[in-house]
């Protein structure tokens, strides 16, 4: 048998990956089968079971690559910004340009995350990680600030991070199931106005 290349390995995953995204999208976590997966990635069931053993696998890959990511690729877009609150600056215009350009599938998958959640315990403790990263990354921009005396030391990083991400992710599900009347930019810009308020209250 011929050996299969690393390349070709990581093509036949990402493949079943984006045919699992569409089969839970489409017909939901529960209701979906991985013969209904195998069949959209055009692979037997067997070869699917040689890279993802079971669907609950399958759901917390897409957890990691979809949503998993964020709080790495927020580092790496901010990390040569000066100041704590350019860089926090930056973390809500990079959210709201992704929600305008991002595939609306993105948003849709995290609602069927969290449907699923609240009866699949290795579903719920990938969402809880990918919110204890977001929020720990955000609290330590917040709290440079404050060491730096950026911020007013009465700041609470902690409940402002998960405030934010909270915010984030009610925007993503409205967003997502186009809601009328959703106006991003004034959202973004009365976010940084209340931030600034509290974060900032000398200016």
């Amino acid at each position: 048998m011929p050996k299969v290349s690393p390349n070709h390995k990581e093509q036949r995953k990402q493949a079943i990956l984006d045919a699992a995204q569409s089969v839970f999208l489409g017909k939901g976590y529960q209701l979906a089968t991985v013969d209904d997966i195998a069949a959209r990635s055009h692979l037997s069931v067997g070869a699917l079971y040689r890279y993802f053993p079971t669907k609950s696998d399958i759901m917390l890959t897409l957890l990691e690559r979809k949503l998993g990511r964020t709080p790495q690729i927020l580092e790496r877009l901010t990390r040569d910004i000066a100041g704590a609150w350019p860089r926090l600056v930056r973390c809500i215009e990079i959210f709201v340009h992704a929600l305008h350009v991002r595939h609306p599938s993105t948003g849709r998958f995290l609602i069927v995350a969290w449907g699923e959640a609240i009866q699949d315990n290795t579903v719920r403790q990938g969402l809880h990680e990918r919110y204890s990263g977001l929020v720990g990354y955000l609290a330590s921009i917040i709290e440079q600030g404050i060491m730096s005396g950026e911020f007013s030391p009465a700041a609470d990083a902690p409940v402002i991070a998960a405030m934010l991400v909270g915010m984030a992710d009610g925007v993503t599900l409205y967003w997502s199931t186009g809601t009328p009347g959703m106006d991003l930019r004034a959202m973004r810009l009365t976010t940084l106005q209340m931030l600034r308020t509290y974060l900032k209250p000398s200016d």
